[in-house]
């Protein structure tokens, strides 16, 4: 009987024993499991982290950009409006009994160049190397790409028209005029009646400036318009980011 029970009593302590090792594993199980989601999570949290400051970065980059961009379009459109007026002036003298007067070379060097846009599309070649889903907001990104793809290459196609039509006028230069002036704006006729006469060099002024109309009222405003948005949308992604 008192062999039973030593045998049963070794047996329990052997059970109890072995429990306390079957829990001892399993705590440690738990704590590598734990141990490895907390690593998970502050690799997750680091690449949050680091994709934030990478969108940040290309939104500022963009932003300077669009700066850029925006002041070039209003240097355009006040030089183009300045331009109209001269275009009118000459139209007017051109059509008129008028006599020359030395305020005309001033306008007649005003209508002989142009000014042209040329975005920075720096920013933009990136962020699609990067890839467009940098930017989460699908809003911005969707109007990042309507001001690239879209506005500017408007633009730029009205661009290469307005220079055709700016280079149809040399062949009047040319017969009329010893030189452009760029620099002095000081453009006297050699041949006041023949300039008078010359329906062709009247022909290509008068489609020059209906064209620039165009740009004046339309095509410079809409694009203004558009980067005007697109910093408003991307100065409010960059406050909500930060």
């Amino acid at each position: 009987m008192i062999n039973f029970f030593r045998k049963k009593r070794k047996t329990l302590a052997n059970e109890n024993k072995a429990l306390k090792y079957t829990r001892y594993a399993i705590g440690e199980i738990v704590l590598v499991v734990i141990g490895i989601l907390i690593a998970l999570q502050l690799n997750t949290w680091n690449e949050g982290r680091k994709q934030k400051a990478l969108e940040i970065d290309i939104l500022k980059e963009v932003k300077n950009g669009l700066i850029s961009d925006l002041d070039d379009a209003n240097y355009n459109l006040n030089a183009n409006k300045k331009k109209y007026s001269s275009q009118n002036l000459i139209i007017s003298w051109l059509e008129s009994d008028l006599i020359y007067n030395d305020t005309l070379s001033t306008h007649f060097s005003e209508i002989s160049y142009g000014t042209y846009f040329a975005s920075n599309k720096g920013p933009y070649q990136t962020l699609k190397q990067l890839g467009m889903r940098t930017i989460k907001n699908d809003s911005l990104r969707n109007q990042i790409s309507k001001l690239y793809e879209l506005k500017y290459e408007q633009y730029n196609v009205y661009n290469e028209e307005y220079k055709k039509l700016n280079y149809l006028m040399f062949p009047g230069y040319s017969k009329y005029f010893n030189e452009i002036s760029y620099y002095e704006l000081n453009m006297k006729p050699t041949d006041i009646v023949g300039l008078k006469k010359d329906n062709e060099f009247s022909f290509a002024l008068k489609t020059t400036k209906n064209f620039n109309v165009i740009l004046i009222n339309s095509t410079i405003p809409e694009v203004i318009l558009e980067i005007n948005k697109t910093l408003t949308m991307i100065n409010n992604e960059i406050d909500s980011i930060e």
